[in-house]
């Protein structure tokens, strides 16, 4: 699998997306930030600090870390199959070991550089101590399980939940003990008979002791650096409150979507969440009061509408044990199906594994018996314990928005109830109890049912399509783009939005021609989307039919879609048809002029000064010398509006800094030529028209140039 999609363009982690955010974060500790930096964690920090290592250990190596990752995924089957042999036995070990194998997804999310990845290796840790705490006893297991579950929720902070109601829980299981039995009589053993014992069963706070103790050493180091870095009491990261608020207000539909002002990305909304808290509270917040003003926010929307909160809740544990991936980054099924790799042969998924572990949750009960029978009932209570863990689990997810990764700790724990429940189907089987296996089956088929129910989600395929098309016109694999769009689009929810993207991609590349019939097609399924008439109107103007353009550009302008693009397009439009004077008026009446980037701010000059307003130009390009210093290009084009100004000597200077910055460049050479000229000095003049000529042999204007000088010299 790692060998199969390891170069993976869609794969690599970079960018403001979770897996570029972490591995970037993972460097900068491995650097030797070791508190990467001062503020509070956003984002889970066991996996920063996870990466980190290998990458020291490695030499910065990110296939290390996967391979480390595939490495506890294995472990993780092994755990799964080991936790099996405690509650059922060998046989039920294998098969849950199997089944664990076989699962697609949890071979997909080891290869990636996400925190999703080492999930199903601490849940089987923890879920094996756990089953080995209550089964043998002894404090070393519940105090080992105890740091594992904290480690996990560093890791996936839902796992919190558990870890606070485990030892609620381990309370409630009675520790079972041996204890001799003094013989009858004088009191004296015989020899050779062994001694007579008892079992003892008592309630111990031990393991709920242990267990919590646990937890809080693997807490505490987390919270201490938080505190001490930002001087805030969190104890894990701080973007709990923005994820809780995604999942509970007015427009939540259970599953992820965008925030008003807030980025959709791990670091936008790092970058944003304070600047939305700040906005709207009118003074500087920390990270944990903009953590906590999204809970506000959230929690009042809930107590106003409880009725329609509690609706919300249940459709998102409904989608918490659906069998539909929810993907967020990365769509399993497009690896899964489009994608010629190994994940095609491992079909078990939660389509199988949620109905058979959810009916194995009662029906593997009957199969705990081992050993003396009287030690059954302590076996029962552990194993109602254990698997507390799902429906626990599945609510901490439910409480915020539901993601396929976010679930992911449930397979682990489900393999080994599934294991259990063929187990137990088997015995019937054998044993002749066919109503009863009738019976279990038809618990299996009914949760089947639920768990495969079509709630008419998004599983991300024709998304992950659509971002390898515009990979492919990224690096001009037009036919492969070609074939993939015309499969992608019958398919597609938003058809007009594909063309439009992928006709969009076409434009950034500098293509034109091919982007112009797409974002047609997009006009004609999405006639009043001002996006798709923005970039129309720039394919139009782009392939010389600037006519055309000025209407789809008006209309994006009115609608005020990216403001400062239309407005530039529409005056490259207008210019292009002669109308001089109205290009000029939109540029004049640019929105936002000053927050546009230096290139912006060039090309919008330079529009200027072919229009024959060096005065606009020469606002436009001191903006863009401010916001890049080092860009020759800026320097030269507000040479050439001072010059026109009459400013020769700053004109002058402009120019010689862009030579300076840029030798290689005859025409900027030329310009400070003709500049030097008009100044009357006539060798430096004659200095930078020969380096002109130098550079592009041939260059007329040069020649002309220095003919001229020549004449002016006799």
């Amino acid at each position: 699998m790692l060998v199969q999609l390891h170069g993976h363009p869609l794969l690599q982690p970079r960018g403001e997306m979770d897996s570029g955010v972490y591995l970037d974060l993972a460097r900068r500790v491995a650097g030797g930030d070791l508190l990467a930096g001062d503020r509070t964690f956003f984002m889970s920090p066991f996996y920063i600090y996870f990466v980190a290592a290998i990458l020291v250990l490695s030499g910065s190596s990110v296939l290390a870390v996967q391979l480390v990752q595939v490495l506890l995924g294995t472990l993780a089957v092994w755990l799964v199959m080991l936790t099996s042999r405690e509650w059922f036995g060998e046989r039920a070990a294998l098969v849950a070991g199997v089944l664990a194998a076989l699962t697609g997804y949890l071979a997909f999310n080891e290869i990636l550089i996400l925190q999703s990845a080492v999930d199903p290796f601490l849940t089987a840790l923890g879920l094996w101590l756990l089953a080995r705490a209550w089964l043998h006893g002894g404090w070393r297991p519940w105090l080992a399980a105890g740091v594992v579950l904290g480690l996990h929720g560093l890791n996936r902070p839902n796992v919190l939940l558990w870890a606070a109601a485990a030892p609620v829980l381990a309370l409630l299981v009675p520790v079972t003990t041996r204890s001799a039995q003094r013989p009858a009589g004088n009191g004296r053993q015989p020899a050779g008979r062994p001694r007579d014992s008892l079992l003892v069963t008592r309630y111990s706070p031990m393991p709920a002791a242990m267990l919590a103790l646990g937890v809080v050493l693997a807490l505490s180091p987390v919270a201490l650096r938080n505190y001490a870095v930002a001087h805030q009491l969190a104890l894990v990261s701080s973007h709990g409150g923005l994820n809780f608020y995604i999942g509970n207000n007015p427009e939540a539909d259970g599953t992820y979507h965008t925030v008003a002002g807030i980025t959709p990305s791990i670091a936008g909304q790092d970058r944003d969440m304070r600047r939305v808290v700040e906005k709207a509270s009118g003074r500087p917040v920390t990270d944990e009061e903009a953590s906590s003003w999204f809970y506000e926010r959230a929690w009042a929307w809930i107590v106003q509408h409880p009725g329609q909160a509690a609706k919300l809740f249940a459709r998102k544990l409904a989608y918490v044990f659906n069998a539909i991936d929810l993907p967020l980054n990365f769509s399993y099924a497009y690896y899964s199906s489009d994608e010629d790799t190994l994940l095609r042969w491992l079909f078990v998924g939660p389509w199988l594994l949620l109905p058979l572990g959810l009916a194995g949750l009662w029906l593997a009960r009957a199969g705990l018996a081992s050993g003396r029978a009287e030690a059954l009932p302590h076996r029962t209570a552990a194993w109602w314990c254990w698997v507390a863990f799902v429906p626990v689990y599945a609510v901490s997810v439910a409480v915020f928005f539901v993601a396929g990764r976010y679930r992911l700790p449930l397979l682990p724990a489900l393999c080994v109830t599934g294991a259990g429940a063929l187990l137990r189907l088997w015995e019937r089987w054998q044993s002749g109890s066919r109503l009863r296996m009738a019976g279990g089956v038809a618990v299996v088929v009914l949760v089947g049912v639920f768990a495969n129910w079509n709630f008419g989600l998004d599983n991300g395929l024709s998304a992950e399509r659509t971002e390898m098309i515009l990979h492919d016109v990224d690096t001009r694999q037009d036919a492969a783009a070609a074939a993939l769009l015309a499969r992608t689009e019958p398919e597609h929810p938003e058809r007009a939005m594909l063309l439009s993207r992928v006709g969009q991609a076409y434009l950034e590349r500098g293509d034109a021609g091919r982007a112009l019939p797409l974002l047609e097609r997009a006009r004609g399924l999405a006639p009043d989307c001002p996006e798709i008439h923005l970039a129309l109107g720039e394919a139009l103007v782009d392939s010389g039919r600037a006519a055309d353009a000025v209407p789809h550009l008006r209309a994006a302008l009115q609608a005020r879609v990216r403001p400062d693009l239309a407005a530039f397009d529409l005056a490259r439009a207008l210019a292009a048809t002669g109308a001089r004077e109205d290009a000029l008026a939109s540029l004049r009446a640019l929105p936002s002029a000053d927050h546009l980037d230096g290139a912006s701010q060039v090309a919008v000059g330079r529009l200027a000064l072919d229009l024959g307003d060096a005065g606009l130009a020469q606002t436009f390009l001191e903006r863009a010398v401010q916001a890049a210093p080092g860009d020759a290009a800026a320097r030269g084009s507000l040479g050439l509006a001072l010059g026109l100004l009459g400013r020769r000597a700053e004109a002058i200077d402009a120019l010689a800094a862009a030579c300076r910055l840029d030798p290689g460049n005859a025409m900027t050479h030329l310009n400070l030529a003709v500049a030097y000229a008009d100044e009357g000095r006539d060798v430096q003049a004659r200095q930078q028209a020969e380096e002109a000529l130098r550079l592009r042999p041939g260059y007329a204007q040069a020649r002309a140039l220095l003919a001229a000088l020549d004449r002016a010299r006799k």
